[in-house]
């Protein structure tokens, strides 16, 4: 309807330029009035045909140089318009629709250090291009998208103006042409500060998360040529009146277990959300290297589950749900860690990656102390926004043997840096 009405008005115009122009001609008489109708006459008959032109039979194609990519990085993009008909354009602008995805940038590391003013990545992305056809049958323009959010992004939308010389004929037309773009999240090298602990047979200490820790004790043998005088088991070699060794079984993996809080909360710091889940993106990249059964989960409302045993195809569907994983859901996280506490595995290291720490979290946290091998907690939050009250929690999660990471703009600024685990 509208589309129709722009027409008939824009029709009406161009029949009133020629109703005055003509009569001036015949009223006014002579060579000079003439000589205006006669030089007005092309114009107004380029309207008249520019009116008509169809924009909607052209056909507008883009390519991007990379459909799948780390938050932060940039694409180049490349839109071809092509027509049938040269009819002359004296201007054609370009313009791209973005979603809402894309109104925030991503500057890897350096947009921490805008934790404490989330505002300042927000962004209104614009993308116009003015070009000049006349009679050429396709036009090509390239743009750069850089500093690509995290998320799934929907290229959905081209448009396309043009008009005459003087303004009075406007068309536009809205091509869809349809692309997705993935944003991974960033990743970086993490270094684990490993914490020595003793398995409950044997008593020297040892590094749960390192590949050279190959062995465990899985019992008692007689002593044989070889053995080392450190693996004799003292104790069995009284009973039985003879030498006896401890007897090891290999350890090719250590279970683990990964929780990232994705709930919301009502004062919700988004880039350090964003700090949470590129920390859970490289945990993962270095613990599926030390552990053949990994398990991740997202708690929300509703909380989502990967396993993952060494197959890239479960770790691609991993990356792909932490690219879109934004926070939802009204309950607390310690609440709903504390509702599927009983659905954890036991005796498995579990590390859990959140941005808020409160006295229930400690609470559910040292429960869960019980029936894990080893609890590590990783607390992102701004420096402006650790109180003194937030320390004397992790004093507490300390003193429970949870180990804690605390995280703010100044390690996540950092190309590397180091977490106790």
């Amino acid at each position: 309807m509208k589309r129709w009405l722009r027409f008939t008005l824009q029709l009406l115009v161009i029949l009133l330029l020629f109703a005055v122009v003509f009569s001036y001609a015949m009223f006014q008489g002579g060579f000079v009035s003439w000589f205006l109708f006669t030089a007005f006459l092309p114009f107004i008959l380029y309207m008249l045909l520019l009116l008509v032109y169809p924009l909607d039979n052209w056909a507008a194609t883009r390519h991007l140089s990379k459909r799948i990519v780390q938050a932060g990085d940039s694409v180049e993009v490349e839109v071809l318009l092509t027509r049938r008909t040269p009819f002359p354009l004296f201007y054609c602008v370009l313009e791209e629709y973005f979603p809402a995805s894309l109104k925030k940038r991503d500057t890897h590391i350096d947009k921490f250090r805008w934790m404490s003013k989330t505002q300042e990545l927000m962004d209104e992305r614009v993308m116009k291009r003015v070009a000049f056809p006349w009679f050429q049958r396709s036009i090509r323009y390239r743009y750069t998208l850089d500093h690509i959010p995290r998320g799934e992004h929907h290229l959905k939308s081209i448009r396309i103006k043009t008009g005459d010389f003087f303004g009075f004929i406007k068309k536009e037309h809205v091509f869809e042409s349809a692309h997705m773009l993935i944003a991974y999240p960033y990743r970086r090298d993490l270094q684990f500060k490993e914490q020595a602990y003793s398995y409950q047979q044997g008593a020297s200490p040892s590094l749960s998360l390192s590949n050279k820790n190959t062995n465990i004790v899985a019992g008692v043998r007689e002593y044989m040529p070889g053995d080392r005088f450190q693996w004799i088991d003292w104790k069995a070699t009284a009973r039985k009146d003879a030498i006896m060794t401890k007897e090891f079984e290999q350890e090719k993996s250590v279970d683990m277990l990964v929780v990232l809080d994705a709930g919301r909360r009502a004062s919700q710091n988004m880039i350090a959300f964003e700090g949470a889940v590129e920390l859970t993106d490289s945990l993962l990249a270095v613990l599926q290297k030390k552990s053949s059964q990994l398990l991740v989960k997202t708690m929300a409302d509703r909380t989502a589950t990967f396993s993952f045993q060494q197959n890239k195809v479960q770790m691609e569907n991993i990356r792909r749900h932490l690219s879109t994983v934004m926070p939802i859901g009204q309950a607390s996280f310690s609440k709903r860690l504390a509702k599927e506490q009983h659905q954890l595995p036991a005796g498995v290291i579990t590390m859990l990656v959140t941005t808020t720490l409160d006295d229930e979290l400690v609470d559910a946290l040292a429960r869960m102390q019980h029936k894990a091998k080893r609890v590590v907690l990783f607390f992102i939050s701004p420096s402006t926004e650790i109180t003194a009250h937030t320390r004397k929690l992790m004093k507490q999660l300390d003193h429970r043997a949870v180990i804690v990471n605390l995280l703010t703009e100044d390690e996540l600024s950092r190309k590397k840096f180091e977490v106790k685990v």
